[in-house]
């Protein structure tokens, strides 16, 4: 029979730990605090059901990560598309505007090109008359172009060529017809005879001895005695070449 006071055995002399309760509300700055409203509790005898733990609260979606990926489609979309528009662009622009095939020509030569051949001189002048002085660093480049029609073919294709001067460094500078001497009719144009465009042109004085004489072709042809009309439906028949042919006269 166990004495009053004395605890069975296996039992804890020890007191139980105390069990905090919910932090008090942190004071505003005024000195009064808002109470933070605190989960209400089950009840001994709710059933098992409603004595659960509380459902956990749901997480957002991450949608940062998504976003970044969706803004990056777009702008790789974008791009693709503005290199492909630019592309078709290129490819219409090259298709009417090939480029450039250039033909060189040694100094002092000449080449045939469209049963035309053709030759330049470049002068270097101080002055022309009815032109005023031009500055220190300025110089006149008096330009005489050549051409010789070879055959009837070449007669044909007289219209009056496209010409510049430029630089290696890229830079060119135009070139203004001064005069010429081409019959006004096709019929007194003669095969094998020369005939010449005087041109003039301004450069800088530094490059004035480098600068070379770069020369387009007419490719249209004239027919003589031919009709307005009848222009229209040969040229409708016809396909001219294409003007991209350049004869590059060295120095």
């Amino acid at each position: 029979m166990e004495e009053p006071g004395e605890e069975p055995p296996g039992a804890s002399t020890q007191p139980f730990p105390s069990v905090p309760g919910p932090p008090l509300p942190r004071p505003s700055a005024t000195g009064a605090g808002t109470p933070t409203a605190a989960p209400a509790a089950v009840p001994a005898d709710a059933p098992p059901g409603e004595r659960s733990a509380p459902a956990a609260e749901e997480t957002p979606p991450k949608r940062g990560r998504r976003t970044a990926l969706r803004i990056g489609g777009a702008i790789v979309a974008v791009g693709l598309g503005i290199a492909v528009s630019t592309w078709n662009g290129y490819s219409v622009y090259r298709t009417g505007n090939p480029a450039d095939r250039i033909h060189t020509v040694a100094a002092g030569g000449a080449m045939t090109l469209m049963h035309v051949s053709w030759k330049t001189s470049v002068e270097q002048v101080d002055s022309l008359p009815g032109q005023k002085p031009l500055q220190a660093d300025r110089q006149w480049l008096k330009i005489k172009v050549t051409r010789t029609s070879l055959d009837a073919e070449g007669v044909s294709r007289r219209g009056d060529p496209e010409v510049e001067v430029r630089h290696s460094d890229g830079r060119a500078w135009k070139v203004l017809p001064e005069s010429d001497d081409l019959p006004d009719e096709v019929k007194d144009h003669r095969v094998g005879t020369a005939y010449s465009y005087t041109m003039v042109s301004v450069v800088p004085r530094n490059v004035a001895g480098q600068v070379e004489v770069h020369v387009r072709p007419a490719t249209y042809r004239v027919v003589e005695n031919e009709s307005v009309t009848d222009t229209f439906k040969r040229t409708a028949k016809e396909k001219d070449p294409a003007q991209d042919q350049v004869l590059r006269f060295r120095r």
